[in-house]
Protein backbone atom coordinates (compact mmCIF):
# COMPACT_ATOMS: atom_id res chain seq x y z
CA UNK A 1 0.00 0.00 0.00
CA UNK A 2 3.03 1.96 0.78
CA UNK A 3 4.68 1.81 -2.12
CA UNK A 4 0.94 2.67 -4.16
CA UNK A 5 1.06 5.44 -2.26
CA UNK A 6 4.06 7.04 -3.62
CA UNK A 7 3.62 5.94 -7.01
CA UNK A 8 -0.32 7.80 -6.97
CA UNK A 9 1.88 10.60 -5.54
CA UNK A 10 4.75 10.83 -8.14
CA UNK A 11 2.30 10.60 -10.67
CA UNK A 12 0.63 13.93 -9.34
CA UNK A 13 3.51 15.56 -8.87
CA UNK A 14 3.90 14.90 -12.64
CA UNK A 15 0.64 16.08 -12.81
CA UNK A 16 1.31 19.53 -10.49
CA UNK A 17 4.32 20.24 -12.88
CA UNK A 18 1.62 20.27 -15.94
CA UNK A 19 -0.07 22.33 -13.95
CA UNK A 20 2.57 24.81 -13.11
CA UNK A 21 3.47 25.26 -16.70
CA UNK A 22 0.33 25.77 -17.89
CA UNK A 23 -0.28 28.47 -15.47
CA UNK A 24 2.95 30.22 -15.86
CA UNK A 25 2.06 30.12 -19.72
CA UNK A 26 -1.25 32.01 -18.81
CA UNK A 27 0.56 35.15 -17.14
CA UNK A 28 -0.79 33.32 -13.05
CA UNK A 29 0.98 32.58 -10.89
CA UNK A 30 0.58 29.13 -9.23
CA UNK A 31 -0.87 28.96 -5.37
CA UNK A 32 1.53 29.10 -2.21
CA UNK A 33 2.58 25.83 -0.80
CA UNK A 34 1.10 24.65 1.97
CA UNK A 35 3.10 25.22 5.43
CA UNK A 36 5.42 22.68 6.51
CA UNK A 37 4.35 19.83 7.91
CA UNK A 38 3.58 20.20 11.88
CA UNK A 39 6.16 16.97 12.92
CA UNK A 40 8.75 19.59 11.28
CA UNK A 41 8.01 22.46 13.26
CA UNK A 42 8.18 20.38 16.61
CA UNK A 43 11.82 20.49 15.89
CA UNK A 44 12.26 24.64 13.63
CA UNK A 45 11.18 27.37 13.76
CA UNK A 46 10.44 28.76 10.19
CA UNK A 47 12.30 32.12 10.15
CA UNK A 48 11.05 33.36 6.53
CA UNK A 49 10.61 31.44 3.35
CA UNK A 50 12.93 33.11 0.97
CA UNK A 51 11.65 33.13 -3.26
CA UNK A 52 14.42 33.05 -5.28
CA UNK A 53 14.94 35.75 -8.03
CA UNK A 54 15.54 34.60 -11.68
CA UNK A 55 16.62 36.38 -14.52
CA UNK A 56 14.39 35.39 -17.70
CA UNK A 57 16.84 35.33 -19.93
CA UNK A 58 19.05 32.66 -17.33
CA UNK A 59 16.65 30.61 -15.43
CA UNK A 60 17.24 28.32 -12.56
CA UNK A 61 16.80 24.50 -13.75
CA UNK A 62 17.06 23.01 -10.76
CA UNK A 63 18.83 24.07 -7.36
CA UNK A 64 22.07 22.66 -6.29
CA UNK A 65 24.49 23.44 -3.92
CA UNK A 66 23.87 26.15 -1.38
CA UNK A 67 26.11 27.80 1.11
CA UNK A 68 25.81 30.50 3.10
CA UNK A 69 27.40 33.61 2.63
CA UNK A 70 29.16 35.84 5.57
CA UNK A 71 27.11 38.99 4.40
CA UNK A 72 23.99 36.85 4.71
CA UNK A 73 23.23 35.81 1.59
CA UNK A 74 23.90 33.04 0.28
CA UNK A 75 25.57 30.72 -3.29
CA UNK A 76 23.51 28.69 -4.84
CA UNK A 77 24.43 26.05 -8.15
CA UNK A 78 22.36 24.98 -10.56
CA UNK A 79 21.91 20.93 -10.40
CA UNK A 80 21.82 20.48 -14.69
CA UNK A 81 23.47 23.45 -15.86
CA UNK A 82 27.04 24.91 -15.08
CA UNK A 83 25.71 27.84 -13.23
CA UNK A 84 26.49 29.53 -10.02
CA UNK A 85 24.51 32.26 -8.50
CA UNK A 86 24.75 34.63 -5.26
CA UNK A 87 21.80 36.03 -3.63
CA UNK A 88 21.47 38.50 -1.08
CA UNK A 89 19.79 37.61 2.38
CA UNK A 90 16.29 38.22 1.11
CA UNK A 91 16.95 35.90 -2.09
CA UNK A 92 17.38 38.98 -4.47
CA UNK A 93 19.30 37.96 -7.78
CA UNK A 94 23.03 39.18 -7.52
CA UNK A 95 25.34 37.63 -9.94
CA UNK A 96 25.23 34.33 -12.34
CA UNK A 97 28.13 32.86 -14.10
CA UNK A 98 29.27 29.72 -16.02
CA UNK A 99 29.39 28.25 -18.83
CA UNK A 100 29.39 25.32 -20.80
CA UNK A 101 32.75 23.80 -22.00
CA UNK A 102 36.24 22.02 -21.17
CA UNK A 103 38.38 25.29 -21.38
CA UNK A 104 39.37 27.81 -18.60
CA UNK A 105 36.67 29.14 -16.38
CA UNK A 106 34.02 26.47 -18.14
CA UNK A 107 32.73 23.86 -16.40
CA UNK A 108 30.28 20.52 -17.47
CA UNK A 109 28.56 20.69 -14.15
CA UNK A 110 29.22 22.02 -10.89
CA UNK A 111 30.50 19.96 -8.07
CA UNK A 112 31.80 21.90 -5.43
CA UNK A 113 31.60 25.23 -4.06
CA UNK A 114 32.21 27.54 -1.42
CA UNK A 115 33.27 31.13 -0.12
CA UNK A 116 36.51 31.09 1.09
CA UNK A 117 38.10 33.63 3.78
CA UNK A 118 39.04 36.39 1.72
CA UNK A 119 35.89 36.52 0.40
CA UNK A 120 36.26 34.65 -2.86
CA UNK A 121 34.27 32.24 -4.30
CA UNK A 122 36.01 28.81 -5.32
CA UNK A 123 34.10 26.27 -7.98
CA UNK A 124 34.92 22.82 -8.46
CA UNK A 125 34.00 21.07 -12.10
CA UNK A 126 34.53 17.57 -12.76
CA UNK A 127 38.06 18.67 -14.30
CA UNK A 128 41.21 18.33 -12.36
CA UNK A 129 41.35 22.16 -10.89
CA UNK A 130 39.65 24.49 -8.47
CA UNK A 131 38.36 27.11 -9.89
CA UNK A 132 38.43 30.86 -8.11
CA UNK A 133 35.86 33.48 -8.93
CA UNK A 134 35.70 37.14 -7.13
CA UNK A 135 32.86 37.84 -4.21
CA UNK A 136 30.97 39.19 -7.60
CA UNK A 137 31.04 36.26 -9.50
CA UNK A 138 34.07 37.23 -11.96
CA UNK A 139 36.86 35.06 -13.39
CA UNK A 140 39.70 35.27 -10.47
CA UNK A 141 42.47 32.31 -11.45
CA UNK A 142 42.58 28.31 -11.78
CA UNK A 143 44.29 26.11 -9.48
CA UNK A 144 45.15 22.40 -11.01
CA UNK A 145 44.54 19.44 -8.70
CA UNK A 146 45.57 16.33 -8.67
CA UNK A 147 42.61 14.43 -9.13
CA UNK A 148 39.41 14.52 -9.53
CA UNK A 149 37.19 16.70 -6.81
CA UNK A 150 33.76 15.90 -5.52
CA UNK A 151 33.24 18.44 -2.56
CA UNK A 152 34.20 21.96 -0.79
CA UNK A 153 34.54 23.32 2.53
CA UNK A 154 35.84 26.52 4.03
CA UNK A 155 38.16 25.50 7.66
CA UNK A 156 39.68 28.62 8.98
CA UNK A 157 41.76 30.36 6.22
CA UNK A 158 42.30 26.79 3.89
CA UNK A 159 39.83 24.72 1.96
CA UNK A 160 38.77 20.99 2.37
CA UNK A 161 38.41 19.13 -0.99
CA UNK A 162 37.18 15.74 -1.37
CA UNK A 163 39.63 14.11 -4.59
CA UNK A 164 40.29 11.11 -6.35
CA UNK A 165 43.68 11.61 -6.82
CA UNK A 166 45.25 10.30 -9.58
CA UNK A 167 47.89 7.24 -9.91
CA UNK A 168 49.58 5.08 -12.12
CA UNK A 169 47.01 2.25 -10.95
CA UNK A 170 44.11 4.04 -11.79
CA UNK A 171 44.10 3.24 -15.31
CA UNK A 172 44.74 -0.86 -14.24
CA UNK A 173 43.35 -3.42 -12.53
CA UNK A 174 45.15 -2.95 -9.33
CA UNK A 175 42.50 0.45 -8.52
CA UNK A 176 40.12 -2.66 -7.40
CA UNK A 177 42.34 -3.44 -4.28
CA UNK A 178 43.08 0.52 -3.29
CA UNK A 179 41.57 2.20 -0.82
CA UNK A 180 42.61 5.82 -1.33
CA UNK A 181 42.26 8.92 1.34
CA UNK A 182 39.27 11.15 -0.12
CA UNK A 183 39.72 14.31 2.01
CA UNK A 184 42.31 16.80 1.40
CA UNK A 185 42.96 20.20 3.46
CA UNK A 186 44.69 22.50 0.43
CA UNK A 187 47.31 25.32 2.05
CA UNK A 188 47.99 28.22 -0.10
CA UNK A 189 46.18 25.98 -2.92
CA UNK A 190 49.00 22.49 -1.94
CA UNK A 191 48.05 19.59 -0.30
CA UNK A 192 48.54 20.02 3.70
CA UNK A 193 47.11 16.12 4.51
CA UNK A 194 45.11 13.97 3.12
CA UNK A 195 42.57 12.10 5.62
CA UNK A 196 39.47 9.75 5.48
CA UNK A 197 40.45 6.26 4.01
CA UNK A 198 37.67 4.64 1.04
CA UNK A 199 36.00 2.32 3.71
CA UNK A 200 35.95 -0.29 1.45
CA UNK A 201 37.43 -1.75 -1.95
CA UNK A 202 35.29 -2.81 -4.50
CA UNK A 203 35.96 -6.24 -5.20
CA UNK A 204 34.05 -6.73 -0.98
CA UNK A 205 31.31 -4.13 -2.03
CA UNK A 206 30.93 -4.67 -6.05
CA UNK A 207 27.30 -3.13 -6.32
CA UNK A 208 27.74 -0.54 -3.96
CA UNK A 209 30.28 1.78 -6.42
CA UNK A 210 27.10 3.17 -7.81
CA UNK A 211 25.42 4.16 -4.74
CA UNK A 212 27.51 5.26 -2.51
CA UNK A 213 27.79 9.43 -1.48
CA UNK A 214 30.22 11.08 0.26
CA UNK A 215 29.21 14.39 2.21
CA UNK A 216 31.24 16.47 5.06
CA UNK A 217 31.19 19.94 7.15
CA UNK A 218 33.17 21.82 9.42
CA UNK A 219 32.45 23.76 12.40
CA UNK A 220 35.61 25.44 14.03
CA UNK A 221 38.23 22.63 13.60
CA UNK A 222 35.96 19.88 13.97
CA UNK A 223 35.63 17.69 10.49
CA UNK A 224 32.41 15.92 10.31
CA UNK A 225 32.50 13.40 7.27
CA UNK A 226 29.64 10.97 6.30
CA UNK A 227 29.93 7.69 4.21
CA UNK A 228 26.08 7.29 2.51
CA UNK A 229 25.80 3.51 3.33
CA UNK A 230 27.43 3.27 6.96
CA UNK A 231 27.43 4.52 10.28
CA UNK A 232 28.39 6.56 12.35
CA UNK A 233 29.45 9.96 11.28
CA UNK A 234 33.15 9.95 11.78
CA UNK A 235 34.63 13.25 13.42
CA UNK A 236 38.28 14.55 12.53
CA UNK A 237 40.12 17.40 13.75
CA UNK A 238 41.97 19.98 12.15
CA UNK A 239 45.07 17.96 11.28
CA UNK A 240 43.01 15.22 9.58
CA UNK A 241 43.16 12.41 12.85
CA UNK A 242 40.22 10.55 13.32
CA UNK A 243 39.27 11.39 16.82
CA UNK A 244 35.68 10.27 17.34
CA UNK A 245 32.32 9.47 15.47
CA UNK A 246 28.53 10.55 16.47
CA UNK A 247 25.19 9.16 15.22
CA UNK A 248 23.31 6.35 15.95
CA UNK A 249 21.17 4.71 13.04
CA UNK A 250 17.03 5.19 14.50
CA UNK A 251 15.31 1.18 14.73
CA UNK A 252 13.38 1.70 11.18
CA UNK A 253 16.60 2.26 9.24
CA UNK A 254 16.93 -0.59 6.67
CA UNK A 255 20.90 -0.60 5.56
CA UNK A 256 21.80 -1.29 2.16
CA UNK A 257 22.90 -5.19 1.73
CA UNK A 258 26.22 -5.91 0.40
CA UNK A 259 25.55 -8.17 -2.45
CA UNK A 260 28.29 -11.10 -3.32
CA UNK A 261 30.12 -10.54 -6.84
CA UNK A 262 27.84 -12.55 -9.52
CA UNK A 263 24.62 -11.39 -7.34
CA UNK A 264 22.92 -10.29 -10.37
CA UNK A 265 22.04 -11.13 -14.04
CA UNK A 266 23.33 -8.64 -15.98
CA UNK A 267 20.19 -8.26 -18.25
CA UNK A 268 18.64 -8.45 -15.57
CA UNK A 269 20.17 -5.34 -13.22
CA UNK A 270 18.09 -1.80 -14.19
CA UNK A 271 15.20 -4.10 -12.50
CA UNK A 272 16.73 -6.04 -10.04
CA UNK A 273 17.92 -3.24 -7.69
CA UNK A 274 15.59 -1.16 -7.55
CA UNK A 275 13.17 -3.48 -6.51
CA UNK A 276 16.31 -4.78 -3.70
CA UNK A 277 16.97 -0.88 -2.91
CA UNK A 278 13.05 -0.04 -2.73
CA UNK A 279 12.87 2.04 0.77
CA UNK A 280 16.47 1.22 1.99
CA UNK A 281 18.17 3.54 4.04
CA UNK A 282 20.98 6.07 3.35
CA UNK A 283 22.85 9.39 5.11
CA UNK A 284 22.40 11.76 2.12
CA UNK A 285 23.41 14.51 3.69
CA UNK A 286 25.32 15.99 6.59
CA UNK A 287 24.94 19.56 7.86
CA UNK A 288 26.34 21.82 10.81
CA UNK A 289 23.65 24.26 12.55
CA UNK A 290 25.38 25.84 14.98
CA UNK A 291 26.26 23.64 17.41
CA UNK A 292 24.16 20.70 16.03
CA UNK A 293 24.91 18.02 14.05
CA UNK A 294 21.53 17.28 11.08
CA UNK A 295 21.80 13.47 9.49
CA UNK A 296 19.69 13.74 6.55
CA UNK A 297 18.26 10.65 5.68
CA UNK A 298 17.39 9.29 2.41
CA UNK A 299 15.35 6.36 1.39
CA UNK A 300 15.97 4.17 -2.23
CA UNK A 301 12.95 4.86 -4.09
CA UNK A 302 11.01 5.50 -7.51
CA UNK A 303 9.50 7.62 -8.44
CA UNK A 304 9.89 9.99 -5.13
CA UNK A 305 13.99 10.12 -5.98
CA UNK A 306 13.95 10.65 -10.30
CA UNK A 307 15.24 7.72 -10.67
CA UNK A 308 15.45 4.11 -9.69
CA UNK A 309 19.12 4.05 -7.59
CA UNK A 310 18.47 7.92 -6.64
CA UNK A 311 17.82 8.43 -2.88
CA UNK A 312 14.57 11.20 -1.73
CA UNK A 313 15.37 13.04 1.30
CA UNK A 314 13.03 11.95 4.05
CA UNK A 315 14.03 12.46 7.43
CA UNK A 316 16.13 14.54 9.66
CA UNK A 317 18.13 13.31 13.07
CA UNK A 318 19.75 15.86 15.05
CA UNK A 319 22.55 15.67 17.55
CA UNK A 320 23.92 18.02 20.24
CA UNK A 321 27.75 18.19 18.69
CA UNK A 322 29.23 18.23 21.79
CA UNK A 323 27.65 15.79 23.91
CA UNK A 324 26.71 13.38 21.09
CA UNK A 325 23.16 13.53 22.71
CA UNK A 326 20.45 12.60 19.89
CA UNK A 327 18.09 15.66 20.28
CA UNK A 328 15.36 14.42 17.42
CA UNK A 329 15.15 11.33 15.61
CA UNK A 330 12.99 10.62 12.34
CA UNK A 331 11.83 14.45 11.82
CA UNK A 332 9.94 13.91 8.66
CA UNK A 333 10.40 15.96 5.63
CA UNK A 334 7.30 17.64 3.79
CA UNK A 335 7.00 15.59 0.66
CA UNK A 336 9.29 16.83 -2.50
CA UNK A 337 11.44 18.92 -0.35
CA UNK A 338 15.03 18.37 -0.23
CA UNK A 339 17.68 19.73 2.47
CA UNK A 340 20.02 22.10 0.91
CA UNK A 341 22.65 22.67 3.57
CA UNK A 342 23.04 24.45 6.99
CA UNK A 343 25.49 27.08 8.47
CA UNK A 344 23.44 29.78 11.24
CA UNK A 345 20.14 28.12 9.91
CA UNK A 346 19.28 24.83 8.16
CA UNK A 347 17.82 25.61 4.44
CA UNK A 348 15.22 23.48 3.31
CA UNK A 349 14.12 23.87 -0.27
CA UNK A 350 10.50 23.35 -0.13
CA UNK A 351 9.72 22.08 -3.93
CA UNK A 352 12.69 20.66 -5.47
CA UNK A 353 10.36 19.24 -8.69
CA UNK A 354 9.37 22.69 -10.21
CA UNK A 355 9.28 26.86 -10.05
CA UNK A 356 9.31 29.22 -8.21
CA UNK A 357 11.76 27.68 -5.79
CA UNK A 358 10.98 28.74 -2.35
CA UNK A 359 13.82 27.54 0.21
CA UNK A 360 12.60 27.81 4.30
CA UNK A 361 15.11 29.03 6.48
CA UNK A 362 14.93 26.96 9.48
CA UNK A 363 15.93 27.81 13.51
CA UNK A 364 16.03 24.95 15.38
CA UNK A 365 13.95 24.29 18.31
CA UNK A 366 17.18 23.47 21.00
CA UNK A 367 14.53 21.92 23.62
CA UNK A 368 11.20 19.80 22.42
CA UNK A 369 8.34 22.30 23.17
CA UNK A 370 6.20 20.84 25.99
Amino acid sequence: MVMLARERAGALRTMACATVLSLLACGRAPDPLPPLRAALDEAFETEVVITLGEDPQDSIATPGIFRERADGGFLLSDRQLPRVRSYDARGRLEAAFGRFGEGPFEFRRINGLTETARGRVAVLGSAPRLTYLTANLVPDTIVQLPGIPSGIEQIGSDLLVGIKLFTEATRGVSRFVQQPRLLHRLVADEIAWSAYTFPFIPLERPYWASLVRFSFDVAGDSIYMAYSLRYPVTILNAAGDSIGAIGVPPGTFQPVPVFEPGAFNPGAYPTQMPELLGGRGTISHIAVVGSHLVVVHGRFGYPESGGPFGAYHSSLDIYDRYTGRKLYEEVPLPEDSRVLGGGRHLYLLQNSSFPPWRIAKLSLRVEKPS
